[in-house]
């Protein structure tokens, strides 16, 4: 299907080039509530540089272009699929409700690969190699060589079960409204006047960018919430409690307000526009050139 491919090339490289400003989100994200003062953009860069470089950027970045071609191929096939089936047998006029539930399920399916790849993406991430020795309830203190490496610790650690449910939840609260957002934003910005005005190469471009922010604005609280829920760790065998998402959402409202629940916004929304750009664009091109094709 030519969804399916397209969607996977145009998520993968999407999320590569697009990876550092997630980095410095997902930092961002994990100092939030903490004693420290939470991290600045400019700050952030500047302690990821001076800690591990260049390769700091890109900590995970494998695992989830990865897993990223396969999310992006689900999401893209099924929100395709999903209309497609809408129009022709559902009694639904309303073209932005066809795509709200197509994008809902959408979100809902690829739950189940997303949040065993952020996991991975999240706690390689969240390591600081500066200071691994130190004691930290809420952030892994293990420094994992590779993607393949964390996995199996958490595999090792915390059981395959934490691998595939821990933060499922939450990222299925996350994901079914930001698809649903995505989906419908770009859909009808591809069918207004201004996609004729900008033209099939820059129309998929700024259409992208704008339904990453669409996607990303409403929802950023719950992915703070699930970022610091997902990097609690807890080996098998031990008494320690981890926060549910409950429990994050009133910490992080007791330390720093509403305002808490937006750390790291900045470079949530500069990786947005990048990645959805790219992913749009790319998704396009390969589909005018299948439909050729074909």
């Amino acid at each position: 299907m030519a969804s399916l491919f397209a969607g996977s090339v145009g998520g993968a490289i999407g999320v590569g080039v697009s990876y550092p400003f997630d980095t410095l989100s997902t930092k961002a994200q994990v100092s939030t509530g903490k004693d420290e003062k939470n991290l600045n953009f400019v700050t952030n860069m500047g302690q990821i540089w001076k800690n591990e470089g260049i390769r700091g950027f890109f900590e995970g970045v494998l695992v989830t272009m990865i897993g990223q071609a396969f999310i992006k191929a689900i999401q893209f096939a099924v929100n395709e699929i999903t209309f497609l089936w809408l129009e022709k047998h559902s009694t639904i006029q309303s073209n932005i409700m066809k795509m709200a539930i197509a994008g809902t399920l959408a979100g809902l399916l690829s739950s189940f690969v997303v949040s065993p790849v952020e996991l991975v993406k999240i706690r390689m991430q969240s390591q600081n190699k500066q200071s691994s020795n130190k004691k930290d309830d809420d952030a892994p203190s293990l420094v994992y060589n590779n993607e393949l490496d964390c996995a199996s610790r958490i595999v090792k650690n915390e059981g395959w079960r934490a691998l595939f449910c821990h933060g499922l939840g939450i990222t299925i609260i996350r994901e079914i409204p930001s698809f649903a957002l995505y989906f419908v934003a770009y859909g009808l910005l591809a069918k207004s006047a201004m996609a004729d005005i900008l033209g099939n190469n820059a129309a998929p471009l700024i259409f992208g960018a704008m339904a990453g922010w669409a996607m990303w604005i409403p929802t950023y609280p719950i992915d703070i919430v699930k970022t610091i829920e997902q990097v609690q760790t807890r080996e098998k065998g031990t008494k320690k409690e981890l926060l549910n998402s409950r429990q994050i959402t009133a910490k992080l409202y007791r330390a720093g307000g509403l305002r808490g629940f937006f750390d790291g916004l900045e470079p949530k929304l500069a990786r947005a526009a990048v990645k959805h750009a790219v992913t749009f664009w790319v998704y396009e091109v390969l589909m005018n050139y299948l439909r050729v094709r074909g």
